[in-house]
């Protein structure tokens, strides 16, 4: 690194889609060695900008929603995009738009919306009973109920946030400055 110390940081080049699949000038990567090496030197910075560190310099990524997205494996635990398997969960929201929002230790995370099925099933009211879906908006006649996520040993409670709010309600910059 000694030899390049003034890399200009990279903008615009890369971007992650809401299903986990990293894109290159807008198309799809799919050279499996290339992913493998971006998803190992994944991070972010301390204003919440979301990069690929490659050697010297840093590869700012675009995000079309969250900086993580979340999959359900063939055994039903959750994974992030990168291959991490996911322990616990922090937080749980749905978004206006019908998207399931998880928090875990490093930080906001879409839902595939492949996967929202299983993990609507989940999804519970006080009662315990899984919500019809005018109640998956977060209310019912206009009053607020609650709602809680029950995954694996963990519940819970189900906020709400409208998608516009998202970036700046979980801490991340969803398109880096310079793109």
């Amino acid at each position: 690194m000694a030899k390049w110390p003034n890399v200009p940081h990279c903008y615009g080049w890369l971007a992650l889609n809401r299903r986990g699949r990293w894109l290159l000038d807008g198309r799809p990567l799919d050279h499996p060695n290339l992913i493998a090496f971006i998803n190992r030197n994944y991070g972010r910075d301390g204003a919440g900008n979301w990069f690929f560190q490659n050697g010297p310099q840093r590869v700012y990524v675009a995000l079309e929603y969250t900086p993580w997205v979340f999959r359900l494996t063939a055994d039903g635990e959750l994974e992030s995009h990168t291959g991490i398997a996911v322990p616990a969960l922090d937080a749980a929201w749905l978004d206006d738009v019908g998207n399931l929002l998880l928090s875990w230790q490093h930080g906001a995370a879409l839902l595939d919306d492949r996967d929202l099925p299983t993990m609507f099933d989940a999804i519970r009211d006080a009662s315990g009973a899984i919500p019809g879906e005018p109640t998956l908006a977060g209310f019912i006649d206009g009053k607020p109920i609650k709602l809680a996520l029950h995954w694996r040993t963990q519940k819970l409670t189900l906020g709400f946030l409208r998608s516009a709010d998202v970036p700046s309600q979980l801490g991340y910059i969803r398109v880096p400055a310079g793109t």
